[in-house]
């Protein structure tokens, strides 16, 4: 059944479901809903935690083994299906059919995946994830330009802050519809809001006072096809101790994107028509990068760069082997068009 994120925080207080599904293509969002379940879960007992991955060689019958399993280590466990590309295809299909109608006992399974359309709604397995007697469906929709001065606002307050409107209009300006800029930039402000007051000077001295390489400056000079340059942001990045998963969270943010945007475009689809269209919406101000970046390889090929996102989410968790800065270094000469990109390790 369908549950709204706002009424999440209160759902978890009480006993937790056997299944919970995060549907939605804000990464900011998405995470802080599943992370909520991850923390109600640790305060109800559900110590052992194991997660999956479902690429295109995704094991299925393994979640359903997981699901049947005794646990070794904890009376209570919490499984994680990781569902990036939004298609489980026939195989991934019938597991989901089947551990939903079965779900394991003393178990919740934490599933997240891209927001489901229409159409992946009314499949069967989609039902089973949306409709399911045992299932709690959370969609997560995108802040759009007129809602994020109050999503700004209320992010400030709960940081126990306040500003002026002239203040809100500047961060939402600076974030450009990014929430995850957004919530760094009231993190950072934090430690310069005087008194927990925020003015237009205290955002233009925050502003003024970012790191040299900030993570957004990274993908624009990678949609731009700066390759070079994206290397240097990314070591100084590295040098500065931006942690390799905020990176990576932004890279995988565009692929999604991008491979969306060019499936659609290479439909037939007017450039002006998907860009409307998109969720999450391209702001004016990026829509030259982004048409520069969807001339640079087809839907197919962004899908696959996704797929190495994937490989470098698993190293940074130690399920692979290689060093993730050198994949991400990769990662980002491969976007930016270089076709000699660095070697693998």
């Amino acid at each position: 059944m369908k549950l709204a994120p706002a009424q999440l925080g209160k759902h978890l207080q009480g006993s937790l479901a056997p299944v919970y599904v995060i549907s939605g293509d804000d990464p900011l969002l998405c995470q802080e809903a599943a992370d909520a379940i991850r923390i109600a879960a640790r305060q109800q007992g559900y110590d052992e935690r194991q997660v999956f991955s479902a690429d295109a060689n995704f094991d299925w019958g393994s979640l359903l083994l997981a699901g049947a399993s005794m646990s070794l280590f904890a009376q209570k466990r919490l499984l994680e299906l990781r569902l990036p590309s939004g298609k489980p295809g026939d195989k991934g299909a019938a597991a989901l059919i089947e551990y939903c109608s079965r779900p394991a006992e003393d178990t919740v399974l934490l599933i997240s995946l891209p927001k489901l359309d229409g159409s992946a709604q009314k499949t069967k397995w989609g039902k089973a994830l949306v409709e399911g007697a045992q299932t709690q469906f959370v969609q997560i929709w995108p802040v759009d330009a007129n809602q994020l001065p109050q999503w700004i606002r209320q992010r400030l307050s709960q940081a126990g802050m306040s500003a002026n409107q002239d203040a809100v209009e500047l961060i939402a300006a600076r974030v450009e519809g990014n929430l995850l800029a957004a919530a760094q930039e009231i993190e950072k402000l934090k430690l310069m809001a005087e008194g927990g007051q925020v003015t237009v000077e205290t955002v233009q001295a925050a502003v003024a006072d970012s790191a040299r390489f900030d993570v957004f400056g990274l993908v624009d000079a990678i949609l731009n096809g700066e390759a070079a340059h994206a290397l240097r942001m990314l070591e100084g990045l590295k040098g500065e101790g931006v942690e390799p998963p905020v990176i990576l969270w932004a890279l995988s943010r565009e692929l999604r994107l991008l491979a969306n945007l060019a499936q659609q475009f290479g439909q037939g689809i007017p450039l002006d028509k998907v860009f409307s269209q998109a969720r999450p919406p391209v702001w004016d101000k990026r829509k030259p990068l982004m048409s520069k970046a969807l001339q640079r390889y087809s839907a197919q090929r962004w899908s696959q760069l996704l797929l190495d996102a994937q490989r470098i989410d698993a190293q940074i968790k130690g399920q692979a082997s290689g060093s993730a800065w050198s994949s991400l270094s990769r990662l980002s000469l491969l976007m930016a068009g270089q076709r000699l990109p660095l070697p693998a390790e």
